[in-house]
């Protein structure tokens, strides 16, 4: 069978088991059957996981891998030993060493780690039990960095769970020695070690606990026989958590999105009723919850994630309501809207090309199943909530949603809506301008080239998995790769920031050059289509020559990978005077480039400033 037959099968299995899984609760028995499913049609693997701690993870394990199937992400799996969390990272020999995990997941639970803080010691001075927590906490500190050290892995780590009968009992909330206390310091003592550390997750896995309900979770003879820490509801939501963090990590979370008005933002339909007619004051029951929604609206903005209104209706009312109306949200929360009387998956399309995003970017909301239907069926791509009838359940929805998941908020998440708001300003320059040269000296664009460290990790990783129009060979590193770059002489790692006189548009570009073999190789070059067409890829590609030229190089390789979205770049080397050495059927291409850093590519529209490190001095 030809490997384009077995890819259709093995789309045409995870589409099947897809649909199979998309109705009804996943009980144990659907979870056993679908797992047992995955592990035997073969699907592409998307993340290598590796399950260590010290109670047992393999229902758990079946349960996230499952919960990741549904939303595309396909997991391959390694469980370590029991108990065996330390040796398997210290042990170059080890099964997880070789097996060279994308992610681990690590659980401890504290009835193996430190039984005395759970149960039988409550009658231990305070400052005895404070001393176990501080024993754990080093446990953990010291697994996480022997794993950063021997592993490149992403590490998730799970935090640790209340007990659901506290050993004080109802005086335990006022004890410096509680369970409660010395769990809570425990957690905020862990996730605030690496609140800043890209290659490392702390879990709430105890409010996955506490919202499926402790006591539901918990079975002491389970953990007696089995060494099974969550159970029934508890077990579910746990391993959705990690799933959820393991999702994230595999794929981009949505960019925008596009909201109907009426019966969404507000309660009512505003040709009808008017303003005065809609339910979004304060005092009433289906006005507050609709305000609640819009709050949500504004905590997924606050992730990166760009708002976008889609409506039928008439342009000059909604003006009006929106200046009329005190609302949580304000016009200028959306970078773009389509309010008239075209069809929605037209005005969703026209959006998406503004924003200059893919419509497999897009989440569309909207209370009408027709509406809702429309676009599935007119565009797939499209990610679809249908918001139920009871606008109290609108923002539990979208908060619960996976859709917009980020393990990490950069600068620039935080701007988003600002910087596509500064484009649409440069665009309108751009209709105004009679030639491109003077609209590009117009934009006074400063363009700033540098060494990737360590602090940059978190926005590099997101450019290296989120990009895919300008990327030359759409590699994926993880976090642990992008860090041993920044540490090695044998690669040029540098950053890409610019701005102009309309913003900031921050960290956009980066690029990997292999220094190791006896001719330099462009390995990544990686640019967010915001800043194309601008010359500054033009500016790195000289950057990159003359490093190449100054270090005693002659010749430069590069390589183009095609994919279904990369075609923007897909001429880009030709275009920076390298030669085409082959291409085979699909589109791979190998370039090759003597004497790189002779005549150099004309930028004159752009200020650059470099920033360099040779040999580890600035």
């Amino acid at each position: 069978m030809r490997a384009t037959d077995k890819k259709m099968d093995a789309r045409a299995d995870l589409k099947a088991l897809q649909g199979e899984l998309a109705d009804g609760e996943l009980t144990t028995a659907r979870v056993e059957r679908s797992y047992k499913r995955i592990t035997k049609t073969g699907l592409p693997i998307d993340l290598k996981v590796a399950w260590l701690g010290n109670h047992t993870l393999e229902p758990a394990l079946r349960h996230a891998t499952v919960s990741a199937l549904m939303h595309d992400v396909v997991l391959q799996n390694h469980i370590g030993d029991y108990n065996q969390h330390v040796q398997a990272v210290l042990d170059s020999q080890s099964a997880l060493r070789a097996y060279r995990p994308d992610a681990i997941v690590l659980s401890l639970s504290l009835r193996g780690l430190a039984p005395l803080l759970i149960s039988g010691g409550a009658g231990l001075s305070a400052a005895t039990r404070q001393a176990e927590a501080q024993r754990v906490l080093d446990h953990v500190n010291h697994w996480i960095e022997a794993a950063k050290a021997n592993t490149q892995a992403t590490l998730m780590v799970c935090d640790f769970l209340h007990p659901p009968y506290p050993a004080l009992g109802l005086a335990d909330r006022r004890s410096p020695a509680g369970s409660a206390s010395l769990v809570g310091w425990l957690n905020d003592n862990l996730a605030l070690a690496y609140r800043d550390d890209p290659r490392v997750h702390v879990l709430d896995i105890d409010l996955a606990i506490a919202n499926a309900g402790r006591e539901a979770s918990w079975n002491a003879r389970m953990y007696h026989l089995a060494k099974i820490e969550w159970n029934g509801p508890g077990l579910g939501l746990a391993s959705e958590t990690i799933a959820r963090a393991l999702c994230a990590l595999a794929r981009p979370a949505k960019k925008c999105v596009m909201l109907d008005l009426d019966n969404t933002l507000w309660g009512g339909i505003l040709g009808e009723d008017g303003i005065g007619g809609l339910q979004i004051e304060e005092g009433d029951p289906s006005g507050e919850a609709f305000r609640e929604f819009q709050r949500a609206l504004l905590d997924i903005k606050a992730r990166g994630v760009i708002l976008a209104l889609v409506s039928k209706n008439n342009p000059a009312d909604v003006d009006e309501a929106f200046a009329a109306i005190d609302m949580p949200l304000r016009r200028s929360d959306f970078a773009a809207w389509r309010v008239n009387w075209e069809h929605k998956p037209l005005n969703i399309e026209s959006i998406a090309a503004e924003l200059n995003i893919g419509v497999d970017s897009v989440v569309f909301v909207d209370d009408n199943p027709a509406e809702c239907e429309l676009v599935r069926q007119t565009l797939p791509e499209v990610e679809v909530i249908q918001l139920p009838r009871d606008p109290s359940d609108y923002p539990g929805l979208l908060l619960k949603s996976w859709y917009f998941d980020k393990l990490t908020l950069t600068d620039e998440d935080t701007r988003k809506t600002e910087q596509y708001l500064e484009n649409a300003a440069r665009t309108e320059q751009l209709r105004s301008a009679t030639d491109l040269s003077t609209y590009l000296e117009n934009l006074g664009t400063a363009v700033e080239i540098g060494p990737a460290s360590e602090r940059d990790l978190a926005r590099l990783h997101q450019l290296f998995s989120k990009t895919n129009q300008f990327n030359l060979t759409t590699k994926r590193y993880t976090s642990g790769e992008l860090k041993q770059f920044t540490e090695s002489e044998d690669w040029l790692f540098e950053w890409i920031r610019v701005k102009d006189n309309f913003g900031d548009l921050g960290l956009i570009g980066t690029y990997l050059v292999d220094l190791t073999g006896e001719v330099p190789e462009i390995d990544s070059f990686v640019m967010s289509c915001r800043a194309l067409g601008r010359e500054i890829e033009t500016a790195a590609c000289n950057r990159i020559r003359q490093y190449v030229s100054e270090h005693g190089g002659t010749r430069l390789l590069a390589r183009f990978a095609p994919t279904a979205k990369n075609r923007p770049a897909h001429s880009f080397y030709e275009s920076q005077g390298f030669n085409l050495l082959a291409e085979d059927e699909i589109g791979n291409k190998q370039y090759d480039m003597r004497q790189p850093g002779t005549r150099l590519r004309e930028c004159t529209a752009l200020k650059i400033s470099i920033r360099t490190i040779d040999n580890g001095t600035p």
